[in-house]
């Protein structure tokens, strides 16, 4: 049985299912103010490709400061975000 290939670009490799499910959140928090990925960029100095990165739990150095960053761009409770991904992250693992 051949083993998975690893990707020379380690930031593209999928982290936990936790990052998942806290991508996902910011997905449907952009979504829901219908705001694109370039204006999102474009607002909080990040690259189109970190943004997307981030939603798809795909950015294995995503620091604190860029989750506390969209939040507030976001104007969402960071509490809130990490819960609602933590509480999606539990139901999976149980």
């Amino acid at each position: 049985m051949n083993r998975p290939s690893k990707s020379k670009n380690s930031t593209t490799q999928p982290t936990s299912y936790f990052s998942q499910c806290l991508g996902k959140e910011l997905y449907l928090l952009r979504k829901d103010q219908k705001k694109s990925i370039k204006l999102v960029a474009t607002d909080t100095k990040m690259s189109p490709s970190t943004i997307t990165k981030v939603e798809k739990g795909l950015l294995k150095n995503f620091y604190p400061s860029r989750l506390y960053m969209l939040c507030e761009y976001y104007n969402a409770n960071i509490r809130d975000v990490v819960g609602r991904a933590s509480d999606k992250d539990r139901a999976n693992t149980i």
